[in-house]
């Protein structure tokens, strides 16, 4: 969190957008660029965090000295805040988003200012402006291969501006793409123009929900609404025959507005009503509206934290506490278990297989019958992960969520034959893995898949090439699993199985391996392996009872997984 917030903070934060958009044109400071856009996204996000409310008032309030494509810029990158915030992305989410929403004008600034203009482009203004999203990821080409994910979505931005507004449905994948996209429709449409055309944010909001086939995008724009409320900060309220400002709407409803008419003095209001606001973006000069205003106590209310981050926090917690080698008393797991009823619910679910009809069981002392107590703490422990799996915040959940279900599905189908080992314990490190990556691996998580066969591969890739991830430390992977299902005898397995060279592996890494290969062949049925993967499909299916490997690819043939895989 950004210390000691000031009103210059802000008006620096503008200035320095200013600035950036303007080392196209001084090519011995390109190699600026990046470290500066950079700076600047972390800069966005933390004063977003900081200070909403102010943020959010520059989507009413036009800055002339800055011109139209710094406004634009600004108006790109504070919507793009309140997607992340409202979507509850983390920072290296929420600033490679605002990354990319800095690069997007970075090469044509005085082109979008003629076209704001009405002004005609030469023909050379045309080239830069089709290949404006080309340039701005060569600049940032240069800087190096942690530039790669902005590059990314650079290069899709267009297709999906216009996926996000085509009929018929054009399909699009990328979460991250698709809210900058989002962002800079929004910002064009809403940000002010001499010759006018522009539409309040609320507008702009309704206009593009009901014209985008676009489930994610429809869902974010949800989110921002829910998150905002109905009226912009900074919007002109006329009320008993005068013009104030809405800032805020404080806890007990009460709207928070100042007179701004006179320079020598603010008037604060405080009432409750109806407000007719008027909020498209306007020309604005006053320093006080722009900046001051928002950092004074009146609107500056806390803001606990949300229900979903306590609940993983205290879900952490209960798996770190249950050991999967102890068996619990019921009373013990009683205790445990019931602040949380809905973990309880999940769990007479999760005891159907279990039951020979298939049935849930009735309430927790029923369940943990069904499935034995030896056996609860593991799929205790499952249920959790699979709560926090489904409160994870990112752009590529769905993906990330139907392929961690379908690799849990392949585990389960792994050891169909063999009762000493519970399926639910091989699972858990798994889930852990992954919610890793969410958490520390953000930003590299994409629907690639970056698997390797190479015969001469020594370690067996890791489990987050799955998730196109491509390189990983294992030192911070290994703590973070140790820490939270160390106990695990499957989780040793799990590191092992990519700490180790493919000679010294035991059998149960062997399965670890044979499991990252089943999904790959799942996704890629065509996919050939080397000599050595082949001969570790074969020890694991021997040592799992399946007879061959052509019943195991029969099986799961069979197997129900999910769309999108």
């Amino acid at each position: 969190m950004m210390e000691n917030v000031t009103p210059r903070e802000l008006a620096r934060l503008f200035d320095s957008t200013h600035q950036l958009l303007k080392l196209y044109h001084q090519k011995q400071k390109w190699s600026q660029i990046f470290p500066l856009l950079s700076n600047l996204a972390e800069r966005y996000y933390l004063l977003y965090q900081a200070c909403p409310k102010g943020m959010q008032a520059q989507l009413s309030l036009y800055v002339p000295n800055h011109g139209y494509t710094t406004n634009l810029v600004v108006n790109q990158c504070v919507v793009a805040c309140i997607l992340c915030r409202s979507l509850n992305y983390n920072q290296a989410i929420s600033e490679q988003i605002i990354s990319c929403c800095l690069a997007n004008y970075l090469c044509v600034q005085s082109q979008s200012n003629k076209l704001a203009a009405g002004q005609t482009l030469t023909a050379q203004d045309k080239k830069l402006w089709q290949c404006r999203h080309q340039l701005a990821a060569k600049l940032l080409k240069d800087s190096g291969p942690h530039t790669l994910s902005i590059q990314h979505l650079l290069a899709r931005l267009n297709k999906y501006k216009q996926a996000l507004l085509s009929a018929p449905k054009i399909m699009i994948y990328d979460g991250a793409t698709t809210l900058v996209a989002l962002a800079n429709i929004i910002a064009m449409n809403t940000t002010y123009r001499e010759s006018g055309g522009h539409i309040s944010v609320h507008k702009a909001l309704a206009d593009i929900y009901l014209r985008t086939p676009n489930e994610f995008a429809q869902n974010a724009i949800k989110a921002l609404i829910a998150h905002i409320g109905p009226y912009i900060p900074a919007s002109e309220v006329k009320y008993a025959e005068q013009i104030l400002i809405y800032l805020a709407t404080d806890e007990h409803g009460r709207h928070i507005l100042v007179d701004a008419s006179r320079p020598e003095k603010i008037r604060w209001h405080r009432f409750k009503a109806s407000l007719t606001i008027f909020d498209k973006q306007r020309h604005c000069k006053d320093t006080r509206l722009l900046y001051t205003v928002w950092f004074s106590e009146n609107i500056n209310f806390a803001e606990s934290q949300p229900i979903n981050q306590q609940r993983r926090q205290h879900y952490l917690e209960l798996i770190s506490s249950l050991k999967v080698s102890q068996e619990y008393s019921y009373r013990g797991l009683n205790k445990l278990l019931s602040p949380y009823p809905e973990l309880i619910t999940q769990l007479t679910v999760a005891s159907k297989p279990y039951n020979k009809e298939q049935q849930r069981a009735k309430d927790l002392r029923h369940c943990l019958s069904m499935v034995g107590y030896d056996n609860a703490p593991a799929i205790i422990q499952k249920v959790l992960f699979q709560r926090l799996v489904a409160t994870t915040s990112h752009p590529l959940f769905q993906h990330i969520s139907k392929r961690l279900e379908n690799m849990v599905r392949i585990i389960q189908a792994l050891f169909k034959h063999t009762d000493s080992i519970q399926f639910e314990q091989v699972t858990l490190p798994l889930y852990a893995y992954v919610l890793y990556l969410c958490e520390h691996q953000a930003t590299s998580i994409s629907r690639k898949t970056v698997f390797e066969q190479a015969e001469e591969q020594v370690i067996s890739p890791p489990l987050a090439c799955l998730f196109g991830v491509s390189h990983l430390n294992q030192e911070p992977l290994t703590a973070y699993l140790n820490q939270l299902i160390g106990d695990n005898s499957w989780t040793q397995y799990l590191l092992g199985s990519e700490q180790h060279k493919k000679q010294t592996l035991d059998i149960n890494e062997k399965h670890w391996v044979a499991i990252k290969l089943f999904t790959y062949y799942v996704f890629q049925p065509k996919a050939l392996f080397s000599s050595w993967q082949e001969q570790i499909i074969f020890d694991s299916l021997s040592a799992a009872g399946w007879q061959s490997k052509a019943d195991f690819y029969a099986y799961l043939k069979n197997c129900e997984f999910a769309d999108n895989f």
